[in-house]
């Protein structure tokens, strides 16, 4: 008994597994409310869901997350300002999953076909942030706990272009995840400063920083030997990285130390689309595998 009580007072630490953070979860529509289970505790912890109609013709990717609520949606694929209202798009977070209402293209049209990305916040994996712009260069904080690989940035009370900063890039060039441009030096959205493991740095480009416009930012982690994760506490489970192509259709290989089961790629250098793949719809060698373009809805 005293064995127990003294672990009890020490604390054992949890153990967090790539499962616990992400799923990709398919799923057929019913047109009536219902939940998807995939084990995530986005309730608890916060986070963000990503949705995609499979097969319905401009349908659009449609994200919410915790930190605004459930019924508020942007899309990857346009630049307007965020939704509200749309319960019947996701009606809550769950302790293990979410809820979707009943009878949208979006969610969950009877007999369409969906694919959703659940991240839920997790040190050195994701996290989510709103935030106030001020017109003026600052620093926002966030809990990521470690230097952000990739971050979204979304106007929310307004139209305008998404914003992203990537590691391969530097923090002179922004990249804008609903066009197909190439990543530019834009306005110093970055101010020149790299991300810290606590905050990011912000200018004063309207896409990120618009004095008094609402802001929401997703942080994605990049483990380099880092990682947290798995039965011993030491795996990475998130890379964000960059490579050069060869035209060939024996390469490049990408070594990443583990099996993704999402993976999106962006050519880095000229105009193209944001391709998307995931293991659940078909990622694996040598078949022909089922992509999604983040920047388009079809």
């Amino acid at each position: 008994m005293a064995i127990q009580q003294m672990l009890l007072g020490v604390g054992i630490p949890k153990k967090t597994y790539v499962d616990d953070v992400f799923s990709t979860y398919l799923y057929t529509g019913t047109g009536s409310s219902r939940s998807v289970t995939n084990g995530i505790n986005l309730s608890g912890e916060g986070g963000m869901v990503w949705i995609k109609n499979r097969v319905t013709a401009s349908s659009q990717h449609t994200i919410m997350d915790t930190e605004r609520g459930a019924g508020k949606q942007i899309h990857t694929d346009d630049s307007m300002a965020q939704g509200t209202g749309r319960t019947d798009l996701l009606s809550s977070f769950n302790s293990n999953g979410f809820s979707i209402g009943g009878g949208d293209r979006y969610t969950n049209d009877t007999n369409d076909t969906y694919v959703s990305y659940s991240f839920r916040k997790a040190k050195k994996f994701f996290d989510v942030v709103t935030y106030t712009g001020n017109g003026t260069a600052r620093t926002i904080a966030h809990g990521l706990g470690s230097v952000p690989g990739m971050i979204y940035i979304k106007k929310i009370s307004g139209a305008e272009s998404w914003a992203g900063y990537h590691r391969s890039f530097g923090n002179t060039k922004t990249f804008y995840p609903d066009l197909t441009v190439a990543a530019d030096n834009g306005n110093d959205t970055w101010n020149s400063t790299t991300p810290t493991a606590t905050h990011f740095s912000l200018k004063t480009d309207g896409n990120t920083n618009g004095n008094g416009a609402s802001y929401v930012a997703y942080l994605f982690a990049h483990n380099d030997g880092d990682g947290e994760f798995g039965e011993e506490g030491d795996k990475d489970i998130i890379k964000c990285g960059s490579y050069t192509g060869n035209a060939s259709s024996t390469g490049p290989t990408v070594t990443l130390g583990f099996e993704p089961q999402f993976l999106l790629i962006k050519v880095a250098g000229t105009s193209g689309n944001w391709v998307m793949f995931d293991s659940s719809r078909g990622l694996a060698y040598g078949n022909e595998d089922k992509r999604f373009d983040q920047n388009q809805d079809d």
